[in-house]
């Protein structure tokens, strides 16, 4: 199997540079000597939580009410509407 791809490689390749010689058009560099693409911007900074005694930092030494810890479910389970 590896044979005959490598052979149809081998067609498409020459194909390619017959088509580039008919047109008149130097052909473009193989794709290991093409320049690299930039990376991809880096992603945005992770949310940081709010400064100490802002009125809405989670206090560690409180554990969380039944309501927060209801709210907190409700957000971490997926919606069905889309």
């Amino acid at each position: 199997m590896r044979a005959i791809a490598r052979f149809l490689r081998g067609c498409y390749d020459a194909l390619a540079a017959a088509g580039w010689l008919w047109l008149g058009v130097p052909m473009p560099p193989p794709p290991e000597q093409r320049p690299a693409l930039r990376p991809p911007p880096d992603p945005p900074p992770a949310l940081r939580p709010p400064a100490a005694g802002h009125p809405e930092r989670v206090r560690p030494d409180l554990p969380p009410s039944s309501t927060e810890r209801a709210l907190w479910r409700q957000l971490m389970e997926p919606t069905g509407d889309r």
